[in-house]
């Protein structure tokens, strides 16, 4: 053994270092400092020179926003159309939680001169049908050929699902031979002289259907 003394190992005490402060803390309390946090002036004025910078980038130029104009006039006046309502009905449809009703109407418009159109439109009630049904009909019109007597150039025979369609020329003074549905068809087409017959099915749906597959081979 040897006869140096041996020394006892120093113990050294470690010294606590002041813990640092979080992001938005200041030294006291955790309150947000005034070189900190994201309510100083300085991140404000970075955060407002950004926008500016993305706002500046922009090309409002091409937006669409802002008051509305004036509306454009459509294709086409048609404050002169007259219309007329020559069917609407109650329909039933099976669904799953019952019957679902709507109405059906069917609508011819037309100037008198040459334009004719007609719509078979459906919806909630009576006015919904029929302003589909016309809105249908004025974009449907066709332009009608009518001869000097105001009548058709040659006769025709037309057949459309189960309704047979007979039509004639007129000289002036002989008026419109026709009824039921048939008349305001013509009447709107403004067709003033003509014969017509109508065989087979009187279906009003058919029958219009018929008249204007008819009306189409005098189409300009």
């Amino acid at each position: 053994m040897s006869d140096t003394p041996q020394t006892a190992p120093v113990r050294t005490e470690r010294t606590s270092q002041p813990q640092r402060p979080f992001a938005g803390q200041g030294q006291q309390g955790g309150d947000r400092g005034p070189s900190n946090g994201p309510n100083n002036s300085s991140y404000q004025r970075d955060k407002d020179a950004r926008r500016n910078n993305l706002r500046n980038k922009r090309d409002f130029s091409k937006r669409k926003g802002g008051p509305r104009g004036p509306k454009k006039p459509r294709d086409g006046d048609d404050s002169n159309l007259e219309s007329k309502v020559i069917l609407v009905r109650r329909v039933t449809r099976v669904v799953k939680g019952g019957k679902r009703m709507r109405f059906s109407a069917l609508v011819v418009v037309g100037d008198k001169e040459g334009k004719v159109g007609f719509g078979l439109r459906k919806g909630l009630d009576y006015q919904d049908a029929v302003a589909k049904a016309t809105r249908k009909a004025k974009n449907s019109l066709i332009d009608v050929s009518l001869n000097s007597d105001f009548s058709v150039d040659f006769a025709s025979y037309t057949k459309h699902e189960s309704c047979e369609l007979y039509i004639k020329p007129a000289r002036i003074g002989t008026g419109i031979i026709a009824g039921g549905f048939l008349r305001p068809v013509l009447e709107l087409a403004g067709i003033k002289n003509i014969y017509s017959k109508i065989t087979r099915s009187r279906n009003k749906i058919a029958g219009t259907q018929a008249a204007f597959a008819a009306l189409q081979k005098y189409s300009k």
